[in-house]
């Protein structure tokens, strides 16, 4: 077992979010019941008061939940030192069972908090908050997710034993190696250089069509690619971004350059990377949601427009930081070199 201020910290700021999400858990099925926007009775006056203000509350505690994410790897790095073997992230995961599952909860988690958000804004522009039903079943059903947030990362911490030595990330993300991690390491770079900059072309031309010419089908074909964007982004990190920004070709960790000592360039990639798929998922979740409301067609095309918009800026940004390190080789080589190159 090994705790740190990170841990506790990360520890005590999930219970405080599962304590609140609680109580809106409670109000959500007592508003499932008994909401009726016809009724003049007190109780549907209270519902109506109370379902604003854990609006603002779930709201509040679900982006901490979403940044919870960041706050997870760097709590994960800040135990390396105490595992033998680890070198970053990548060995604290792989110390336990539960870490990779912990991780991938997360990055899901990030996607399904912030879809509640979204769908709150949308509800708040309207008068009479025809959305609340849907919030409240949404609620409903992502409580024993944040419920199983905390106890699956109580239960990694807990048994995470400094005595046992773990594999690091270059035996994790061997180019040739076995398993999973191994296989994304082993992608030919060059088609993943390839493969990437082409989606994100397509990408950002059908943000722009879609500016000129919105269509429902449309924001759904954009919602399924930046999900295609996602993917391959961070097979692309894996594959060819991390080796340059090492200038270590047989080095693919996707934690590393999130360090210090790399300037925390990953934040630099990750961050457009996972917001640029978050709008672009959103207009489309956005549509379905439109699809079942008519009365809320009007600002809810507005909002999705705005988020193909930005999605489609943030697609350049994170290209732009992708192949940054790409280009300063290079440059550098006179572009005559080629990192993955034998012999160089």
């Amino acid at each position: 077992m090994i705790w740190n201020a990170w841990v506790l910290g990360l520890i005590i700021g999930q219970m405080a979010t599962v304590a609140i999400n609680a109580v809106a858990f409670a109000n959500a099925l007592r508003i499932v019941r008994n909401w009726n926007t016809n009724s003049m009775l007190p109780m549907q006056l209270d519902l109506e008061h109370r379902s604003e203000l854990i609006a603002t509350i779930v709201s509040c505690s679900l982006l901490f939940q979403a940044f919870s994410l960041m706050v997870f790897e760097i709590t994960a790095r800040s135990l390396a030192p105490f595992v033998p073997g680890a070198m970053c992230t990548v060995g604290i995961l792989e110390a336990q069972p539960l870490g990779w599952p912990v991780l991938f909860l997360k990055i899901a988690a990030l996607f399904l908090y912030g879809w509640w958000i979204v769908l709150n804004h949308l509800d708040n522009q309207v008068e009479g908050f025809p959305l609340t039903i849907l919030k409240s079943w949404y609620l409903i059903v992502i409580f024993p997710m944040i419920l199983t947030d905390l106890l699956l990362q109580i239960a990694f911490f807990t048994h995470l034993d400094p005595a046992v030595i773990t594999s690091c990330c270059g035996v994790v993300f061997e180019v040739e190696g076995e398993g999973f991690g191994s296989s994304v390491a082993s992608l030919p770079p060059k088609l993943t250089m390839v493969g990437l900059v082409g989606l994100v072309a397509v990408l950002f031309l059908l943000s722009l069509l879609l500016r000129r010419m919105s269509t429902q089908g449309g924001c759904i074909a954009y919602a399924f690619g930046s999900g295609a964007g996602l993917v391959l982004g961070i097979a692309g990190v894996i594959s060819f971004v991390a080796p340059y920004v090492y200038m270590m070709p047989a080095l693919h960790c996707p934690f590393i350059f999130l360090d210090e000592e790399h300037s925390n360039y990953g934040y630099l990639v990750y961050l457009p990377l996972l917001a640029a798929s978050f709008f672009g998922m959103s207009a489309g979740i956005l549509v379905v949601v439109e699809r079942g409301f008519q009365s809320l067609v009007t600002v809810s095309h507005n909002i999705r427009m705005r988020y193909v918009q930005w999605s489609g800026l943030l697609w350049l940004v994170f290209l732009a930081a992708a192949y940054g390190p790409v280009i300063k080789f290079w440059i550098a080589t006179g572009g005559k070199a080629d990192l993955f190159q034998v012999g160089y």
